[in-house]
């Protein structure tokens, strides 16, 4: 930090449905970072307290605005907490990510320094997975490697911000269609545009792994739904992607077993575990 003033505003949105659980924790890892301006929660239709401990939260932290979208759907929340959004780039997180002390400032610098940029998405880790060396290795690896960082073609809904002007110029064109993953075809309509994406390697988080119990026939219906983005755009789907889908299907499958005893709340090992999700609002 310089001590200089940014010209760039920064605001983030989160869309939440029953996160009473982790909604703090969220919360008290974006408040006291000078670089946000705001954050906007968007209920979704919450009906174990989520809302109520967001009103009294923002009572006592003037950043913190909760707003309600009634239409269910990640889509439909997402958009509600952009519209509301008055800061100049607008970051999009998921209530289970747990941001790092200096993501905001990392986000807001950049985009400060770098006009010609759209949107910037970055890199995460879990926080409560069984096996978290997995991931670990893997980012670490790739971190020694020069392998984070650059253009991308796709932002990662849980870890992403987009500049205003640039969701301006394409939110009439993104779906509203549930068998997408709204982030891949919000960057597909970014790209559509020639509009920029940056990789970030300090836009770090740390989120849950609770998709990872998702059992493989239902992931696997996940996984399609990034294929269609892709075909919904026009694209064909290449060999290379259909490999990456597998892969990605096959890798979640091995360590399902793991996480199908996993207990995310109470952090152990039980007969039931904890039940599935797939996305941040089903």
């Amino acid at each position: 930090m310089t001590g200089t003033p940014s010209p760039i505003t920064l605001s983030v949105v989160i869309p939440v449905l029953d996160e009473a659980a982790l909604i703090l924790q969220c919360l008290e890892r974006l408040v006291d970072q000078e670089a946000i301006s705001e954050i906007i929660v968007v209920d979704n239709g919450s009906t174990d307290g989520t809302d109520t401990i967001v009103r009294e939260y923002a009572a006592a932290h003037p950043k913190v605005e909760l707003v309600y979208e009634e239409t269910r759907g990640l889509i439909p929340a997402r958009n509600t907490g952009l519209a509301k959004a008055r800061g100049d780039f607008i970051a999009r997180i998921d209530a289970d990510t747990f941001v790092e002390p200096y993501w905001g400032a990392a986000i807001r610098d950049y985009a400060a320094a770098h006009p010609d940029v759209a949107a910037t998405t970055g890199i995460f880790t879990y926080h409560d997975s069984p096996v978290p060396f997995f991931l670990n290795i893997g980012v670490w690896a790739k971190l020694k490697l020069g392998m984070f960082g650059g253009p991308v073609g796709n932002m990662h809904g849980a870890n992403m911000a987009i500049r205003r002007t640039a969701w301006d110029e394409v939110k009439g064109d993104t779906t509203t269609r549930t068998d997408i993953h709204e982030d891949l075809d919000l960057a597909l309509c970014l790209s559509i545009k020639g509009l920029r994406i940056q990789q970030l390697p300090d836009q770090r988080v740390r989120i849950s792994a609770r998709r990872r119990r998702t059992n493989p026939r239902e992931f696997w219906t996940y996984q399609l739904r990034g294929l269609n983005a892709i075909t919904n755009r026009g694209y064909p789907l290449l060999r290379a992607t259909r490999v990456y889908a597998g892969f990605a299907w096959l890798g979640h499958t091995v360590q399902w077993p793991i996480y199908r005893l996993w207990d995310f709340d109470r952090r152990r090992f039980t007969l039931h575990g904890s039940p599935e999700r797939l996305s941040p609002v089903d």
